[in-house]
């Protein structure tokens, strides 16, 4: 027989359970729901629903899952535990902006407003901008500028009033906002009250959600590109994300999924203190897909209990998957083709690159800095990317960059600096370089499925004079004399280690000795893969003592249209094995006449056993 209990809490002593539909939805956990239901009663029909922590991996210290428009809550952990907020906060921010504003306000932006930290937005002191345009900064990039651009124009004070006054009214009883940016740890909220914004915001001010799921916009004076990890996602309708060192990762997701064999259903997923929210909502979207049936009780066959009854237990993942990718260098000519063909849309280049956004971690060089300060080296060739291509970047699907190569110096150690500010603010970690050289050694770590990936990143192209120390910010450099320690104590730290080196020659299509010398003493320090770069073309792959060795990817992204070899890069997958072994897959991209990816030639799939 099936139990009709309406709750907030899993179901652990059947098969499948039955969320009832009660009209204002006040059962608790504890409370039966004993309403006799009829045939024709539509409900949540839940199975194996202890799976969701066990065998999918949930790492949010909380999470809520509900139906959008019954209010229903399907499966919750911690529903009512109190965390940090962060950026989700901006949810709160827009909807007080647009019951405020009148669509013709215009804000001036002050230097305070700048001083906050993050410079996402791309803000000029002064400068005046409409209060409608600056919701898209707010929740397409983020940008903590925008947020307190938007609290000074209708008084900062009176805005968190505001603010907390609609959460009051909303029931989110458990919410307090101390500033509209999400930066404050006083910022803080339950999955449950992130869940009620989600249903507001849903049926009063759906734009909101409308705007989260833009890839781009653009003022004609601003172009402003989406950070959003669940662009493109099947059934994504919207939401928000967040991260600060204390509140972890964070997010309010909407998706239109299916829950049966013929309707899909408005869901919300709100998560508190993930350590990987992406992986986090994509296994529930799973667990929604596979365990969890709406419809009434002569709806539930025993083909849809026995088809898929086992499916949630044998969801336990022993690998990682991996992309590499080569050069990425967004300036000059590349830079010069997005204004011209994409309007200034830099997230448009990755269009065709979805496929980034399916692997556990995806991994290039960034070559050059991006940042709007600094001086101009006058180098041969100096390279300064627009820092909103970071955004494209984090949307895209990269989750590390190397900042080890020869043309991060180009415009100074300031701008330096301000590229990794940029990119930790976008939530895109780096490798290869430090605020001092005790940070540069450290290994980017990377846990998926319980297991530790590292990064650490080399160049042996310099620039020299950029060589982290003690007291300043730099890159690794390969010719660094404690180069085996600090390989040799980083494959301490982690289960598999990937070394990447900017090294090797030009336009080489075979690696010399020197590249071969330093991958293999990497690996002979413990090193598992060896990432390559700097030749601007594809070179050839080793495999050495249990490791692998890819000793030039080419260009990902790249102007350099005067040969075939350098229009085109190797998107490298691999599939790593907690075993250790692996398996390898080498897709080609080549790019259009404007520097655009345009076509991908996949490879075959080579498993590898050490």
């Amino acid at each position: 027989p099936i139990s009709h209990v309406i709750t907030s809490g899993f179901f652990k002593n059947s098969l499948y359970a039955d969320i009832s539909r009660g009209e204002q939805n006040t059962a608790t956990a504890s409370e039966p729901y004993n309403q006799n239901l009829s045939a024709n009663s539509r409900s949540y029909f839940i199975r194996n629903s202890d799976n969701l922590d066990k065998k999918y991996k949930v790492s949010a210290a909380a999470y809520l899952v509900g139906d959008l428009d019954t209010g229903e809550i399907i499966i919750e952990k911690n529903k009512d535990a109190v965390y940090p907020l962060a950026s989700v906060s901006k949810l709160m921010t827009a909807l007080v902006t647009e019951n405020l504003t009148n669509g013709k306000d215009v804000a001036s932006v002050s230097k305070k407003a700048l001083s906050t930290y993050g410079k996402n937005g791309n803000f000029k002191l002064k400068e005046k901008i409409k209060v409608s345009d600056l919701l898209f900064p707010l929740l397409l990039e983020s940008s903590n500028d925008a947020a307190e651009i938007i609290a000074e124009y209708f008084g900062r004070n009176s805005f968190l009033k505001n603010m907390n006054s609609v959460a009051e009214n909303i029931g989110m009883t458990k919410t307090f906002f101390e500033d509209p940016s999400g930066l404050s740890p006083d910022n803080k909220s339950s999955v449950s009250d992130m869940f009620r914004l989600a249903q507001y915001i849903k049926e009063k001010n759906p734009d909101i959600f409308n705007i989260t799921t833009k890839r781009s916009y653009s003022t004609g004076k601003h172009n402003w590109f989406s950070n959003n990890q669940f662009l493109r996602e099947d059934g994504y309708a919207g939401g928000k994300s967040g991260y600060t060192d204390l509140a972890l990762q964070t997010v309010i997701s909407t998706f239109s999924i299916p829950t049966s064999n013929s309707q899909k259903r408005n869901l919300g997923i709100t998560l508190l203190r993930s350590k990987d929210r992406f992986k986090d909502v994509e296994n529930i979207v799973k667990y929604l897909e596979k365990d969890v049936f709406y419809g009434n009780q002569s709806d539930i066959s025993a083909e849809w209990v026995k088809e898929n009854g086992n499916i949630a237990d044998t969801y336990e993942q022993n690998f990682v998957d991996l992309y590499f990718a080569g050069d990425i260098m967004l300036d000059r000519g590349v830079k010069n083709s997005v204004n011209k063909n994409l309007k200034g849309d830099y997230s448009a280049l990755f269009e065709k690159l979805g496929t980034l956004k399916k692997s556990d971690i995806a991994f290039a060089n960034l070559e050059g800095p991006a940042s709007d300060t600094g001086k101009d080296m006058h180098n041969l060739y100096s390279f300064r990317m627009d820092p909103s291509v970071l955004p494209a970047l984090k949307g895209a699907g990269f989750s590390v960059l190397s900042v080890a190569n020869n043309h991060e110096g180009d415009w100074g150690r300031i701008a330096f600096e301000d590229t990794m500010s940029n990119m930790k603010e976008n939530e895109i970690a780096y490798t290869g370089g430090g605020q001092d050289k005790n940070e540069a050694e450290t290994p980017t770590i990377v846990e998926k499925y319980g297991m530790k990936i590292g990064f650490l990143g080399f160049s042996d192209v310099g620039p020299n004079w950029l060589n982290a120390s003690e007291k300043e910010s730099g890159i690794l450099l390969a010719s660094d004399p404690y180069f085996d320690e600090i390989i040799q104590r980083a494959g301490k730290q982690v289960d598999f280690l990937i070394v990447s080196f900017h090294f090797g020659d030009e336009y080489k299509k075979k690696h010399n000795l020197r590249q071969e010398y330093l991958a293999h003493k990497a690996i002979d320090d413990g090193a598992k893969i060896i990432i390559g770069s700097h030749p601007h073309v594809i070179e050839d792959t080793e495999i050495y003592k249990g490791g692998f060795i890819a000793y030039s990817l080419g260009n990902l992204i790249f102007d350099q249209g005067f040969s075939e070899g350098t229009m085109e890069g190797m998107l490298l997958k691999v599939r790593l094995e907690r075993n250790g072994n692996m398996s390898v897959k080498k897709d080609i991209l080549k790019l259009g006449k404007s520097f655009l990816p345009d076509k991908l030639i996949e490879g075959k799939e080579e498993k590898i056993k050490f």
